[in-house]
Formats: structure tokens, sequence, C-alpha cells
């Protein structure tokens, strides 16, 4: 693969992350509700999820299950009853935002755990690698190790992206605490986003 090429795919893949979709709401969430720490730790999960995708593209896992209905009903419909449980406590839970008392009872190995499952668990995510990296190859480059060297490319194009989304949101939930009505207004947003994308997944044919 020529180096043109490569970033050609770098400036592809970044648009496709910096796209808001459940992975970014979920970053979004945690770093509001428990700080920029808890963010970074929902980035390495996020990040973590791509590189699990990235085994199921080299072993051709992912060809497979796209082209089994039931399995991706089956991948389909736990990822979204997931992203809508995430959702539900957070939209159920006391306090606005900024002083979630699930944010204070959730470990950060615990939203490490919950990002490796909001992106492990999402079919579209599979999908993009099926369909978007192989415009990157060629017969004699799509080998096991291109396709991993282009997945681990997009883990850590996804982590820097998220940790900064982390980072920022984090620094701004101090002055999000400040108001409470907003806090609130955030929390339910946030929340509805996540049970929306949820819903949203569970329609995808």
């Amino acid at each position: 693969m020529s180096i043109e090429t490569y970033l050609l795919f770098i400036a592809g893949m970044f648009a496709f992350c910096a796209m808001p979709g459940a992975d970014f709401f979920f970053v979004l969430s945690r770093a509001l509700s428990g700080g920029g720490k808890a963010g970074v730790y929902a980035a390495f999960g996020v990040a973590t999820g791509v590189l699990f995708h990235t085994f199921l593209a080299v072993v051709g896992l992912s060809a497979l299950l796209l082209s089994s209905a039931t399995a991706f009903t089956i991948i389909k419909y736990i990822g979204a009853a997931y992203l809508c449980y995430i959702g539900f406590k957070m939209f159920t839970a006391k306090g606005g935002i900024a002083e979630l008392e699930t944010a204070k009872k959730t470990s950060n190995m615990k939203v490490y755990r919950q990002g490796i499952l909001t992106n492990a668990l999402n079919p579209k995510v599979c999908l993009t690698f099926v369909a978007f990296i192989p415009q990157f190859l060629t017969p004699e480059t799509s080998s096991p190790s291109m396709i991993g060297m282009l997945g681990i490319t997009t883990a850590f194009i996804a982590l820097i992206w998220f940790i900064c989304i982390a980072i920022f949101a984090g620094k701004f939930r101090t002055v999000i605490a400040e108001s409470k009505a907003f806090s609130n207004l955030l929390k339910y947003g946030l929340s509805s986003l996540l049970v929306g994308f949820g819903a949203k997944l569970a329609l995808t044919n």
C-alpha cells in the first residue's frame, strides 16, 4: 500500500469516527457524568472494541456474520438492548449529568468494559470494516497482516478522537455542574440519544 493510499484511508476513517454515533455519545456521557478520566477509560474501551472487529475481519468472521441474517439479527438486538439499557439507567438516575449517583458507583474498569461492549455489539462497525477497508486493498495487498494494520490504525484514530472528546467534556463538566437545569437537560438529552441509537440499531436491516 502506498503512503498516499494510507493517508487517504486515515482521512476517511477519521471522518467515520468523527461522525456522532453511539460511541460518541457514550464517551461524552461518561466524561460528563464521571469526569475526564472516566471518559478516557470509555475511549479505551471503544478502541478495544475496534480491535475486536479487527480480529473478526482478519479471520474472516465479519463477512460471515454479515452474510448470516440470523447471526446479524442476534448481535443487532443484543447491541440495541445494551445501548437502551445504558440510556435508561442514565435517564432514571437521580441528579443531573454532572452529579449522577450511578457515575459515583461505576468504576473506571466497568466504564472500560461498557465501552468495549458498546462498540463490539454494534454490527454497523462490522459493516464498516467489510465495506470500507476493502476499498483500499488490492488482490496483492489484501493479506491478513494488511487488514490487521488498517484495523489497528482505525483503533488508534478512534482512541485519539474519543480521548479528545473525553478531555474536552471533562473540562466542561465543572461549568455544567453550576447549572442544575442545564445538567438535567444534558442528562435527559444524552440518555435519550443512547436509547434512540439503540432503537435505530434494532431497526437496521
